[in-house]
């Protein structure tokens, strides 16, 4: 017979493996949506485009060169690419711009800085940390928060990592993810972002050596940029 601290070890393991599998579960439903959402992108994108009032946003100021990155029945996003950034020949400086469906009001909400140095940024499963949208240095992706006047821009200025910020539309305040890859989606219920980070593995053979190479780690924040949970995937094997 198991003693009562060989039945509370087991507990604790099957608890755990439990909240994996949930986290798990989660996920592939976020999944499974994204990729419905995807395969259906292109119509949906060039029937949100068309439903817009483009001439009217040209000539509110909205460059024709800007693509819609994202879209509800209150808001739609754009973004622009000005001109090449000085830091990087691949990179650019960047516009964003909201559209408010309702009021028919175009808004330019920043445009990316120079870095005045490249940073190696790489920490997971803490808080945000505020900044100003002047830190902002790279945007290539925008998405909607789905139950909060929020977006969520990601960017890489660095060559190597992707820098996400939760943008409060109403009052321009913005939060630095813990992250260092992209985001993925959002939770189905609470809206909550998905972020996608890398780590490096802890493991060592048999003689003592590291092993090398990389892991992923999925981390879900709430809208205010407050860790919840991370799923670190390195192999224990």
């Amino acid at each position: 017979m198991k003693s009562n601290h060989e039945k509370g070890k087991t507990v604790v393991l099957l608890s755990k493996n439990i909240v994996v599998l949930l986290f798990l579960v989660m996920l592939c439903a976020c999944g499974n949506t994204c990729k419905n959402t995807n395969d259906e992108g292109a119509a949906q994108t060039d029937s949100t485009t068309s439903a817009l009032p483009l001439d009217s946003l040209y000539q509110a100021g909205l460059p024709r060169t800007a693509k819609l990155a994202d879209s509800n029945d209150s808001l739609s996003v754009f973004l622009n690419n000005d001109k090449k950034a000085k830091y990087d020949e691949e990179a650019y400086i960047t516009s964003v711009y909201v559209f408010d469906n309702k009021t028919k009001k175009l808004e330019k909400l920043l445009t990316t800085t120079e870095p005045e140095e490249m940073r190696w940024y790489k920490p997971t499963s803490e808080d945000a940390v505020k900044c100003s949208l002047t830190d902002i240095h790279a945007i290539y992706k925008a998405s909607l928060f789905p139950f909060a006047q929020k977006l969520m821009l990601c960017g890489c200025f660095d060559q190597r990592n992707v820098f996400s910020y939760i943008v409060d539309l109403n009052d321009k305040s913005a939060m630095l993810l813990p992250t260092n890859q992209d985001n993925v989606g959002f939770t189905l219920e609470e809206g909550y972002p998905i972020m996608l980070s890398y780590e490096y593995n802890n493991a060592v053979d048999k003689d003592g050596d590291p092993v090398g190479g990389r892991h992923t780690v999925l981390s879900v924040f709430d809208e205010n940029g407050g860790f919840i949970k991370s799923l670190d995937l390195e192999s224990k094997k």
